[in-house]
């Protein structure tokens, strides 16, 4: 392949590259509920479900006991870093994900108290 014919094959990947970006946002989902929503489904849903409503690994995080009336953002955070051990449920421990940034438990603390009160959309 010629250097121009290699120029023009870049300038396509570039374009393509840069039209991607744009339609799915160069920094990824532009509001703090997408953020969170992408964190989550990619954190959280194995075990919690896509919709929050559980599965045979881990409880809906709609239930009222992990609503912001029983379990602070605090708690919530804390049980995302450093794990919880079982007690309500029949799921086993919940592991800690350590490599989780406060950033992202606050975006997936977003998502998840959206989704809890019902917010449309969330």
């Amino acid at each position: 392949m010629s250097i121009a014919g290699g120029r023009g094959v870049l300038g396509v990947v570039i374009t393509v590259l840069l039209a991607l970006s744009a339609a799915c946002g160069a920094d990824g989902p532009r509001t703090a509920l997408e953020r969170g929503e992408a964190i989550y489904g990619a954190n959280c849903a194995q075990c919690h479900g896509t919709d929050l409503a559980g599965t045979n690994r881990g409880p809906s995080l709609l239930d009222p006991i992990y609503g912001p009336a029983q379990l602070t953002d605090a708690e919530f955070a804390d049980s995302i870093r450093n794990g919880v051990e079982q007690r309500l449920w029949e799921f086993g421990d919940m592991p800690a994900n350590g490599a989780i940034t406060d950033e992202q438990i606050d975006a997936i603390l977003t998502f998840v108290r959206a989704r809890q009160a019902g917010v449309p959309g969330a």
